[in-house]
């Protein structure tokens, strides 16, 4: 073969890989499980690169992966207690935007408290292939040690889905142990039992919010160390 017609094949190949892990959004940082992109660290455990990172967990007709999406912790990053964290996403196709719910597990993702919460107005008017972060408040009694960061979001327009990622972290500058409370996610659009959420990407359009104010309380309390 010549090495013109060997280098369309893979920049073909590139842009495939490049267009399949840009479709939907995915969480960039801090970096998910199982993210290829460029600083983050390999994946674990006999994990390969997740080149489809941007994709939906599910939709109200199925659960096709599990909460987080890839499961198998990886090497974390250390997040301060107190401290609004930087959150970064790539944007292929935003669906206007929609529901994002950010949370802490302690217990390896049995237990979820919900640390911030966007109705309606998450991803909204951004264009695929623009820029998008979202600062994320790390409550001040935040227990230290290892934890799960997540990410969830449940799209205006488009199929009912819902889309999640997680991120392996460390808290410092928190309580040496203690509780955390607040609410537990809502999983909606993911599964026939789960709640559906009906698209609502023009106003008035009813976008389930008041679901999001019927959250379970929750509390966890992580042992002093």
């Amino acid at each position: 073969m010549r090495s013109s017609a060997l280098a369309f094949y893979i920049a073909l190949a590139v842009l495939s890989v490049l267009s399949v892990s840009q479709a939907h959004v995915g969480l960039l940082r801090p970096c998910a499980r199982g993210s290829p992109r460029a600083g983050c660290p390999a994946p674990t455990g006999g994990q390969q690169p997740d080149y489809d990172l941007n994709s939906p967990i599910g939709t109200h007709d199925s659960k096709t992966l599990p909460i987080c999406k890839n499961t198998i912790p990886q090497a974390p990053t250390t997040i301060k207690a107190g401290q609004s964290l930087k959150t970064t996403y790539t944007v292929g196709a935003p669906h206007g935007g929609g529901h994002c719910q950010w949370a802490l597990s302690y217990d390896g993702g049995k237990t979820w408290v919900v640390i911030k919460t966007m109705i309606r107005t998450c991803l909204q008017g951004v264009a695929g292939g623009q820029a998008y972060s979202v600062s994320v408040p790390i409550p001040a009694n935040a227990p230290n040690g290892k934890a799960i960061f997540m990410w969830l979001w449940n799209n205006a327009i488009g199929n009912r889905e819902l889309y999640s990622n997680c991120a392996d972290v460390v808290i410092q500058g928190g309580s040496n142990g203690g509780k955390l409370s607040g609410v537990a996610p809502l999983f909606a659009n993911y599964g026939t039992s789960s709640l559906l959420i009906p698209e609502f990407g023009a106003a008035g359009q009813d976008d389930k919010h008041a679901a999001f104010s019927s959250r379970k309380k929750v509390t966890v309390t992580v042992a002093k160390k």
